[in-house]
């Protein structure tokens, strides 16, 4: 596995917090403690953890999460959720936050005019 880029997991944080914005959930973004980058307070409860996975995996990042009004040590909060792309993350967050994901965008060709 590649060592982080410096910066990176600044970038990271930024790319949550605005995708906290885009999906209208209010909430806070900010660096947690080692193997912690990304923490996530969502204003409902729910708690997410993002880490940078640990040795050899094929998979980068490892998320974490409690949901809003959940007790402590859950499982999803125990057993992480892996994530290789940045996609996969997304996808990771938005279950732990409840976000709707919304009609797909589907892109065509235009039709041929006769």
């Amino acid at each position: 596995m590649l060592p982080p880029v410096e910066g990176e997991e600044e970038q990271l944080r930024i790319f949550l917090a605005e995708s906290l914005e885009l999906w209208r959930v209010s909430g806070i973004v900010r660096a947690g403690n080692t193997p912690v980058i990304a923490e996530i307070s969502a204003a409902n409860g729910a708690l997410v953890w993002v880490e940078r996975a640990a040795g050899d995996t094929p998979f980068r990042w490892l998320a974490r999460w409690r949901g809003a009004g959940s007790a402590p040590g859950g499982v999803r909060e125990l057993r992480p959720r892996a994530c290789a792309s940045l996609v996969g993350l997304l996808g990771a967050v938005r279950d732990a936050l409840s976000v709707e994901r919304g009609s797909a965008l589907r892109i065509v060709p235009a039709p041929q005019q006769t």
